[in-house]
């Protein structure tokens, strides 16, 4: 490779290596071909070859050591030889437009935004003027540069034009690139699914997925839409990439981003480290607005920790000042690195001094951040009307900070509103956490019933419900889960093997359903939302009904102050607040009525063990009745709303409860008047592998008229879920699997393998009863921000008028006995709470099946 033909590849394997983020390799290349032309006679060619080399080496040498000064003196030896030579006028342009757009690029690295956009412009006037694919180039990074900024609109047209130039030019990865940026247009409008689509479908047609930058993104999109744990696994392969290539600049976003994400985590030393680290190396840079932002994640991290720990006023107020220095430095430079320092470091600032007890300072704050923050993301949003909300409290203006209050809530709905899957949905409720605990913590100091309960419902049904009421229709989706059903069964076919190759092919489609269960969660956040979120109940509202309805019942609406576990009794004759017990004490008592479960589920057990096993868990399940029911002087109906472990304790079998309905539900879900099930007609399904199960499913399908059960090769998932379209009673029998990693992929196990809640998704079930006779299946897993999610909340969540699980191993022989009887009171016309009660109130042992379901009157 010798002559100009040589240093003419080795410039297009530069511009290569660059374009993947090689940037080792890109500034190797350069060199060699500068050392190439060297040799060579100057005609225009090799001048415009220099001009490349030197605008090329000095790009990638700044992205590897954050050196402006080499940087900058490599675009001015560039300019000396445009200067020098005796080119025309387009061959001046051409070169022109690779200086201008480098410096736009450099200007925009190093922090400086505007002279960005207007070197920018420049550069494309010139290639504009000259064509080819440069104009494509130029685009891009202003379109970019626009997103930044925070000028939507305008980056949209650049990044759709980018689009078109780079499909004329035949360049797939500049294609990617823009339309991967386009997807970041939809993340500034809000619109996650539409923007989680786009990034992947621009990841797929990239021709390397180098993708590094792009997974920053991604991951940023993640954190907002409150999927911590995924974003969080998005910048490691990020930054696993970027260490490799030396990516210097790319490296500290990503450690900035991730600092954000595991503040969510509670991770908060990481945090801070993280943010740290970040912030030198923006420091190193020269780029002064990122490493302002960098600091600011280091100061809300700080602000989480001293949330967890409490800290003295003085502290308060130190970290007060420290957050004021940042956001005057952030001030200095311009509107918008104030959007992302000056206003966030202000509202940091407030809470410290509210922590300190200094409202004055606090208000004076507080007055210099705008009063409305549209075009400011959702996080900092929330964060103003909690600091607002925090304020009006403080002041002892209760009405201020509910209406605070209510405004972020608001601000949340519309958010939730945009989401379609369940998993997105409950993900979703991180971000409602600060903002709620602000409102319950302003509630429990007032000590008044009625302001806890709404408060706490406030909160609930932010997040509550689906986010779509129709199954999507995505072939590819449906696909990932039927290949994810095949991987489950092929491993259990090859059973608890001992042997070394079958344990090995067992491992492996283990691990194969794993990645296609995952591909089909990442799939599923595309799908757009469209419901309402549901009204809240409220304590004046609920007494009012009950009162209506001349009812008996008692609703206890459960929530944790410091390490207790309050209720708020309301009935029809008043509310008032009843503390139960300490939190770790119902967990200690919840943990061992599952162990005795376990044990009396299994009929192979001695007599001995059997009687002290039923002894155990009498004496556990009167602990429960003593601390959790006895104080709430509950004589008829009881409606239990709980979240996390409370969700978990037997209700329907704690002693007090015999033949009495009970039923739970993780918020007050208030239905007054709700007409019964949807039909008469009743879906009974038989699952494999147990022993009573074909003949329980026979006995409940005689119940209902006309209804047969569905047995053997007929129990398929398709069957179901056809038939959950109709039916106003479901019934399945089958093994039931609760997986607490990934609870979307609880199931039950049918012929031909597993139905996940994953498949149940948009199903509309407004009206039905279903009846889980399953293991475990009733249990849940909490969310980071306090949703739980599982077979059964999925369920309730696509609309079940109520859902029957048990919350720990379920013996086949005692639910062939119990949902004959359980079946013939729906049929009757009982409430499904009611069904239970009486279904299992002969029973000779405690039965762990709980009556799931909103609060129907």
């Amino acid at each position: 490779m010798t002559g100009r033909p040589g240093a003419a590849e080795l410039v297009a394997r530069a511009q290569g290596a660059s374009q993947r983020g090689r940037y080792v390799d890109a500034v190797r290349h350069y060199e060699r071909a500068l050392r190439r032309l060297g040799e060579l006679p100057d005609d225009d060619e090799r001048r415009y070859l220099l001009v490349r080399c030197h605008v090329g080496a000095a790009a990638c040498g700044f992205e590897l050591d954050g050196d402006l000064p080499t940087a900058l003196a490599r675009l001015d030896e560039a300019r000396r030889l445009i200067a020098d030579g005796a080119a025309g006028a387009e061959e001046r342009a051409r070169l022109a437009l690779l200086v201008e757009g480098q410096e736009g690029f450099l200007s925009w690295r190093r922090g400086d935004p505007r002279t960005a956009d207007e070197r920018f412009s420049l550069a494309l006037a010139h290639a504009r003027r000259v064509g080819g694919p440069d104009v494509a180039i130029v685009l891009l990074n202003r379109g970019s540069l626009l997103l930044e900024l925070g000028d939507v609109e305008r980056a949209r047209v650049d990044l759709s034009e980018a689009v078109e130039k780079a499909e004329a030019a035949g360049d797939v990865l500049l294609v990617s690139k823009a339309r991967h940026n386009l997807g970041y247009v939809e993340y500034l409008r809000g619109d996650l699914p539409t923007a989680l689509a786009a990034m992947d479908e621009a990841a797929a047609q990239a021709p390397d997925r180098h993708a590094a930058v792009g997974l920053i993104d991604r991951a940023q999109v993640l954190l907002d839409a409150g999927l911590l744990t995924e974003a969080d696994d998005a910048l490691r392969e990020a930054r696993e990439h970027l260490a490799h290539h030396r990516m210097v600049r790319d490296l500290a976003e990503v450690e900035l981003v991730r600092s954000r994400v595991v503040v969510g985590l509670r991770r908060y030393a990481d945090a801070r480290r993280l943010a740290r680290s970040a912030s030198r190396r923006f420091e190193r840079l020269g780029n002064t607005p990122w490493m302002l932002r960098a600091r600011v994640a280091e100061l809300q991290a700080a602000l989480s920790e001293d949330r967890a720990d409490s800290v003295t006023p003085a502290v308060g107020r130190r970290h007060a000042g420290w957050a004021l220095d940042v956001a005057r430095s952030g001030a200095e430079l311009g509107s918008v690195a104030g959007l992302g320092v000056a206003i966030p470091a202000r509202l940091l600032a407030a809470e410290w001094l509210l922590t300190a007890g200094d409202l004055p300072a606090a208000r004076e704050v507080l007055r210099a951040v705008p009063a409305r923050l549209d075009r400011a993301p959702l996080p900092v949003r929330l964060q103003h009307t909690a600091v607002v909300a925090q304020l009006a409290f403080a002041a002892g203006d209760r009405r201020g900070g509910v209406r605070a209050v209510r405004r972020g809530q608001a601000t949340l709905a519309e958010h939730r509103a945009r989401l379609g899957s369940v998993d997105a949905v409950t993900a979703s409720a991180v971000h409602g956490v600060r903002l709620g605990n602000v409102d319950v913590e302003a509630a429990l100091r007032t000590r008044r019933p009625g302001a806890v309960f709404d408060a706490v419902e406030r909160g609930r049904a932010a997040f509550a419900g689906s986010g779509r009421v129709r199954p999507p229709a995505d072939p590819v989706l449906a696909d990932l889960l039927l290949s994810a059903r095949r991987e489950v069964e092929a491993a259990r076919a090859l059973g608890a093997t001992s042997d070394a190759s079958s344990l090995a092919r067992r491992q492996e489609h283990q691990r194969a359903a794993r990645r296609l269960q995952e591909d089909a969660r990442r799939r599923a956040w595309r799908l757009g939302g469209g419901a309402e979120t549901p009204v809240a109940a409220t304590e004046r509202r609920l007494r009012a009904a009950l009162e209506a309805r001349a009812s008996d019942a008692v609703v206890a609406d459960l929530v944790l102050d410091g390490d207790d576990v309050l209720a708020v009794r309301v009935s029809a004759t008043g509310s008032r607040l009843v503390r139960l017990a300490p939190q770790a004490a119902v967990a200690e008592q919840v943990r061992r009525a599952r162990a005795d479960f376990a044990v009396l589920s299994n009929v192979l057990i001695p007599v001995p063990m059997r009687e002290a096993a039923v002894a155990s868990i009498g004496r556990t399940l009167a602990a429960l009745d003593d601390v959790l029911v006895a104080p709430l002087e509950a004589d008829g109906d009881l409606h239990v709303a709980a979240r996390d472990l409370l969700l978990a304790v037997p209700w329907a079998s704690l002693p007090s409860r015999r033949g009495r309905r009970t039923w739970a539900n993780s918020w007050v879900d208030l239905r007054v008047g709700e007409s019964g099930r949807r039909a008469d007609d009743a879906l009974v399904v038989a699952g494999p592998g147990l022993r009573f199960s074909s003949a329980e499913a026979k006995l409940v399908a005689s119940v209902w008229d006309g209804s047969d059960a569905l047995t053997g090769e007929d129990a398929t998932c398709a069957a179901v879920l056809d038939g959950l379209g109709t039916a106003g009673v479901v019934h399945l029998a089958a093994h039931g699997t609760h997986e607490t990693d990934n609870p979307l992929f609880s199931s039950l196990r049918l012929a031909d393998g597993p139905l996940f809640a994953h498949e149940l998704d948009g199903t509309d079930l407004r009206g039905v009863v279903v009846v889980l006779s399953a293991c475990e299946v009733g249990l849940s897993t909490p969310r980071i921000g306090g949703e739980s999610l599982g077979l059964t909340s999925v369920l309730l969540r696509l609309g079940a008028r109520a859902v029957v699980a048990s919350v720990a191993p379920l013996r086949d022989d005692v639910a062939a006995r119990v949902m004959p009887a359980l079946h013939a009171e729906l049929r009757d016309g009982a409430m499904p709470g009611t069904a239970l009660a009486r279904a299992i109130a002969d029973e000779p042992e405690p039965v762990p099946l709980v009556c799931f379901g909103p609060l129907v009157l």
